[in-house]
């Protein structure tokens, strides 16, 4: 956080003392390479539960000291999955920078940790099935007759991010509509994300005039492309487009230590900038805005759909 003068200061008004010149910034990151390629446990039930590799490791450190050094982070946080806690660790190792890391625990949701999307055992399976063909003709063009788990980590992360394509591409056309009564569906999720992502965005409102807050959380794909399909913006020939058809307009899925940043600024009067900036892990990165209506309109739906009472910051922010 910013420093603050000491004493009290009578000479602006309440209006001048919140809410101007405030910056939040929040970046998210998928966790860095597994052990295990699997995205699911062995019997598809649940999903892989494999630490980071130690490849995983050494990229986490590296993200660290190209995207995290020199940032006052105040807070990160991490899901259930050990593996997000593992790769915050060495991100800030590399980064050489120590902010208290929240890890979520059961129910009870670290505040900024965003959801990985839980998907029944039939869901999960279905999945996998779609990846599964695809897996195994990658494989055979590229490496030859090999199974799966006798591949380096590296080779079956190689694997792994190209054949959950289309199974994550089926999962978004969903739309509002679950796949089976126990699997959110893709507007749920999004949903459950926006619920987290219009209070960071209205959090500066709520911030005395000067002040800064900078937060990280690691966690998982899925549920932040259902987030991103439904309120990205993009300019495409002169025209602003909302949302996207296919992961290919947004150059993929999040990847492993794929990431983004979330920057929202309350400039001297007040008004709020917002901007979002899709990063890859090798260098490439794409600004874009997020529709702040829609944003709105999906934590709404969250409050209503979980009977969670609206608080302020849960307000409409657009301007």
């Amino acid at each position: 956080m910013s420093e603050r003068k000491p004493g009290l200061d009578f000479s602006r008004s309440p209006e001048e003392k919140i809410g101007r010149d405030t910056e939040a910034r929040f970046t998210f990151l998928r966790h860095s390479q597994k052990s295990s390629g699997r995205v699911f446990s062995a019997d598809a039930g649940g999903i892989s539960s494999a630490n980071i590799s130690e490849a995983g490791e050494s990229r986490a450190f590296d993200f660290g000291a190209k995207n995290l050094t020199g940032r006052n982070i105040d807070k990160s946080y991490a899901t259930t999955s050990d593996r997000t806690r593992q790769t915050l660790e060495k991100a800030f190792a590399g980064a050489e920078v120590s902010p208290q890391i929240l890890k979520q625990k059961g129910k009870f949701n670290a505040f900024f940790a965003l959801p990985a999307m839980p998907g029944s055992a039939d869901f999960n399976k279905k999945y996998d099935d779609i990846s599964e063909p695809i897996r195994q003709k990658y494989i055979s063009e590229h490496f030859g007759n090999i199974n799966f788990d006798d591949l380096t980590p590296d080779q079956q992360e190689e694997v792994a991010e190209y054949a959950e394509e289309p199974a994550l591409e089926w999962y978004l056309t969903f739309d509002d509509q679950r796949p089976d009564k126990d699997t959110p569906s893709p507007r749920e999720c999004a949903a459950a994300v926006a619920f987290k992502i219009n209070r960071f965005i209205n959090m500066p409102n709520f911030m005395e005039s000067g002040a800064k807050v900078d937060l990280v959380s690691a966690g998982h794909k899925t549920s932040t492309e259902a987030f991103l399909k439904y309120v990205i913006e993009r300019e495409i020939n002169n025209k602003k487009i909302v949302g996207f058809d296919s992961l290919t307009e947004i150059g993929g899925s999040l990847k492993i230590l794929d990431s983004w940043d979330l920057k929202v600024f309350n400039d001297v009067q007040g008004e709020k900038i917002v901007k979002l900036i899709l990063r890859r892990e090798n260098g490439q990165q794409q600004e874009c805005d997020i529709n702040l209506e829609l944003v709105y309109q999906l934590s709404q739906e969250y409050i209503q759909a979980n009977g969670r009472e609206a608080l302020k910051i849960d307000g409409r922010e657009v301007k």
